[in-house]
This record gives C-alpha cells, sequence and structure tokens, in this order.
C-alpha cells in the first residue's frame, strides 16, 4: 500500500515535470517563431525598400531628370498695342535667362480688329554671344485679336543659363494699315528686361512668356542615393535583429511587437468604426461611393457656372481635392475623440492607448479607398488617361495617412485634458478648407499669400496627388521630400505628445 502512494506520488511528481518541461518548450517554440517573424519583417522591409525605389525609378521617369523651371517668364497684363509691323519697325524684348533647357515662347498679337497681310519675322537672338537661335516667319492674315502666338523651337536650347536673350519682332513686306503689332504693358518694370522700340529702350515690358525645364540633380545620382541607403538600412536591421535576440528594448522593436500581438485587436476596433457610421443606414457604405459625387456636383455648379472657374478638366480637378480633404477632415474630427469615446474600454481592459487613435484614422482610410472609385470613373468619363505615373499614387496616400495618424495622435491626447479642443479645431478645420485649393486655383492667390500655401501641408498632398493623376506625370523629387517631411514630422510630434500625456489619462476621462 505504502509502494503503491509512493508510486503515485512519484507518478505526479513526473507528470508536474512534464508539464513544466512541456511549457517550457511551448514558450521556447513561442520565443523562436517570435524571433523567426522578427527576422522574416526585417528582411521583408529592406526588400519592400528596394521594391518601392525601382517601382519610383520606373513611374517617375524624367521628372527624377528634369522639372519645369520656376523662373519662367510670365506674361504681364497688356495695356498698350506696339506700333504696326510695317517694313523697317523692329521691336526688340531683352530678358536674362533663367531656366536650364528652353523649349518655347510666345506673345500676344494685337490685330487692331481688322484683316492684314504680311508676315511677321520673329527672332530669338543670344545677345551674350551674338548667336542667332531661331528664325520664323508667322502669317499675319492667320493672326487674331489678342492670340497667342507660340513658337515652338525645334530643338530645346540648353546651357543659355544666364545668358542674355532678345525676343526680335520685324516684318519685311509689312505695310502701314494692314499689318499687325503686339500687345505690351507700358508702366511695368522688371529687373533685367528690357524693351527697344525702332532701336531705341522704351518703357514698359512685351507681352511674353517663355517656358522650359531646369535639371533636377537627384536623375543621374538616384542610384547612388537609394543604394547607400539601402545598406543603411539592411545595417539597422540587423542592429534591431540583434538586440531583438538580446532582449533589449528598443522603440521600433517594442512597436513591431505591439501590433504583432493586437493586431486583431485593431482590425476589430477599425471593423466596428466603420459599421457604426452606417449603422441603420439605407445606403450603407455605399454612400462613401456618392458623397463625394454631390459635393463635387453641387461646388462644380457653383464655381464654374456662378464665379467661372477657368481650370482645364475642372470636375477631376475638384473631385480629387474633396476626396482627399474629405479623407483629412473624416479622421482628424474622430481622432479627437480617440480616447474620450473609449473611455469605459480603457479604463475596464489594458490596451495600449495608441491603438485607438491609429484603429480611427484606419477606418477612415478605407472610406477614402472606396471614394476613390468615383475618381477613376469620372477620369475615364472626362478622358483623362492613365499613364504608369499613376502607380505612385499609394506614395501619395500613404505620406497622408501617417500624417493624419500623427495628427490624431495629438489631436486625441489634447482633447483628454482640453474639451474645448473640438469647437477650436472645427473652426480650424474650416480655416484650412477655404486656405487650401480644393475648388479654386491657386493661380488667383495673391504673392503674398503663397507663403501660407508652402507650410500647408494639405496643399502639397492635393498636389501631388493632383499632379499624378492630371498631368499623367510624377511630381519633382522636392514635392516627395517635403510630403515625407511633413508626414514624419507631425507623425514623430503627435507620438511624442501621447507618450508623455497617456500616463495621465485615466484621471481626466
Amino acid at each position: 500500500m505504502a509502494a503503491d502512494e509512493g508510486t503515485g506520488g512519484n507518478l505526479q511528481t513526473g507528470n508536474r515535470s512534464m508539464g513544466k518541461a512541456m511549457d517550457q518548450n511551448n514558450k521556447n517554440d513561442n520565443r523562436q517563431k517570435k524571433k523567426i517573424r522578427f527576422d522574416q519583417g526585417c528582411i521583408l522591409a529592406v526588400v519592400l525598400y528596394f521594391l518601392l525605389a525601382g517601382l519610383l525609378y520606373f513611374a517617375a521617369g524624367t521628372q527624377l531628370y528634369e522639372r519645369t523651371a520656376r523662373k519662367e517668364i510670365k506674361s504681364v497684363q497688356w495695356d498698350y498695342a506696339s506700333a504696326e509691323f510695317a517694313a523697317g519697325y523692329t521691336l526688340r524684348q531683352t530678358f536674362r535667362c533663367e531656366m536650364d533647357t528652353m523649349e518655347s515662347f510666345q506673345f500676344y498679337a494685337a490685330t487692331f480688329q481688322r484683316a492684314n497681310a504680311g508676315q511677321l519675322l520673329v527672332r530669338l537672338i543670344d545677345d551674350t554671344t551674338g548667336q542667332q537661335l531661331y528664325e520664323n516667319r508667322v502669317d499675319m492674315s492667320q493672326l487674331t485679336e489678342g492670340q497667342a502666338v507660340v513658337q515652338q523651337l525645334p530643338v530645346c536650347l540648353k546651357q543659355l543659363r544666364g545668358h542674355m536673350l532678345a525676343v526680335e519682332l520685324s516684318s519685311e513686306d509689312g505695310a502701314a494699315g494692314s499689318a499687325v503689332g503686339v500687345w505690351y504693358n507700358s508702366t511695368a518694370q522688371i529687373k533685367q528686361m528690357q524693351m527697344y522700340s525702332g532701336g531705341e529702350a522704351v518703357p514698359g515690358v512685351l507681352c511674353l512668356d517663355t517656358h522650359g525645364t531646369d535639371q533636377v540633380w537627384t536623375g543621374p545620382h538616384y542610384w547612388q542615393i537609394v543604394i547607400p541607403a539601402g545598406a543603411a538600412l539592411f545595417a539597422y536591421c540587423l542592429y534591431l535583429i540583434r538586440q531583438y535576440r538580446l532582449g533589449r528594448k528598443h522603440p521600433i522593436i517594442m512597436a513591431a511587437m505591439l501590433l504583432d500581438k493586437y493586431r486583431f485587436l485593431i482590425k476589430q476596433l477599425t471593423a466596428r468604426d466603420f459599421k457604426i457610421k452606417y449603422k441603420r443606414s439605407v445606403l450603407g457604405a455605399l454612400w462613401s461611393f456618392v458623397n463625394p459625387l454631390l459635393m463635387m456636383s453641387v461646388q462644380y455648379f457653383v464655381f464654374s457656372t456662378i464665379f467661372k472657374a477657368d481650370i482645364e478638366n475642372y470636375p477631376v480637378y475638384l473631385l480629387a481635392g474633396i476626396v482627399l480633404f474629405n479623407f483629412f477632415n473624416e479622421s482628424t474630427n474622430i481622432s479627437l475623440y480617440a480616447i474620450t469615446g473609449n473611455a469605459a474600454l480603457i479604463t475596464k481592459v489594458y490596451v495600449p492607448k495608441y491603438i485607438y487613435p491609429v484603429s480611427k484614422v484606419i477606418s477612415t482610410g478605407v472610406n477614402l479607398l472606396i471614394s476613390l472609385l468615383p475618381l477613376f470613373l469620372m477620369c475615364m468619363a472626362t478622358g483623362v488617361r492613365a499613364t504608369k505615373a499613376w502607380l505612385l499614387i499609394p506614395f501619395d496616400l500613404v505620406f497622408l495617412l501617417v500624417f493624419c495618424i500623427g495628427l490624431g495622435f495629438m489631436l486625441s491626447a489634447v482633447m483628454v485634458f482640453f474639451r474645448d479642443m473640438q469647437f477650436i479645431w472645427n473652426v480650424f478645420s474650416m480655416v484650412l478648407t477655404y486656405s487650401t485649393p480644393i475648388f479654386y486655383p491657386e493661380s488667383i492667390l495673391p504673392d503674398n499669400f503663397q507663403g501660407v500655401l508652402a507650410i500647408n501641408p494639405m496643399y502639397h498632398f492635393i498636389q501631388f496627388f493632383r499632379k499624378i493623376i492630371l498631368e499623367g506625370i510624377s511630381p519633382e523629387p522636392r514635392e516627395y521630400l517635403i510630403c515625407t517631411l511633413f508626414s514624419a514630422a507631425f507623425c514623430i510630434i503627435g507620438v511624442v505628445v501621447f507618450k508623455k500625456s497617456q500616463d495621465r489619462f485615466i484621471f481626466y476621462i
């Protein structure tokens, strides 16, 4: 009997030991699986980096090498017409070239409301070297009042930056009473521009436009930038893998572990927010499709009919701005209540509080993807051609998403301590709506307002998007840098603000 009891005790002890060993083995297996997943995630990050770099190089094309010249000459408003180009009369406009490549120029005809005859001789001369760069004859009888006389240069002129150029207009067979003139502004004074009439310097400036491109440094050096940066990323990933295996804490490691542990909860919160928005709605999620079209229809009628907005392909221009700005407005407005609206969960169950603002923004990101469908349909209806540059649209959407997540962190944290933030933000959103060129062209804004646009993140995100959709080309590298800086800066500031204040949330919610 005693032997049996001893045997039973040994069996129980052996079972407990075996159970502990199995638990330990399971824990070791889980740790090993997590290490493998983390290693794979780091390797995937490096692979994804090079894939995105290759996609950008392919889709951006020539925009990596050149951009529209920033110092093109823009025509001033005319107030006088020049003398007729009868035989022997010459008009010259000199100007300093501030572009790397000159592609075309244009001036505006004054026909004096009559039929004219003869030929207008157009020359482009490099006054710095004395070389004639271009010559063309324009039939005066084909010109109409105020017509832009475009001179497309057959060969792009390069290496002219800093040279003094001259547009020279004359006629060999023009006759008084049947020859055209050109429009100019008699009072304008522009540095390094001088007009000459009949060989004498006169006040005023010819209504002249020049078009060309500037070279971009990133093009020839693209892979020289990408490959070292990729090598640095690879080295940093190896460092993170080592830190993870040694069990050391690191912000990126902690963030990755939290996302891995709570990814199911993030999915559930995102789905909940999406369903709540359309709860008891007849159309449901279809509103994400219909709403941008309805807003576009109303604003299109108001601004194209009443205010006569003269923008090429205005429906797509308008809808592109509406879709992105609606996402910004919706994501920031619901992020305000990310913490205060989840007070019941926060006080009862421990969950990292970062999850709540992130899930709010991601749920509105679903609406954004649905809202892109009517935009693409409008592009098809208006004849906008899809190009390889459209592959770059996800870059802009990621920039905007990260920016809104960072702003969501800030707003949700401030809202806990200062409930008036909801009213202040409504006013600020309205100001931002009207200070961002959504339904009007930026050209109508005065020059002293351009600085406000430069510090407006939404202006850059929307212009980035429109450049791809409407022009079918990539934004210049400078815009990628600007959007990246805005997104990263707001995300970092948002995380810092949220982290420093989250421990005090419990006392105020």
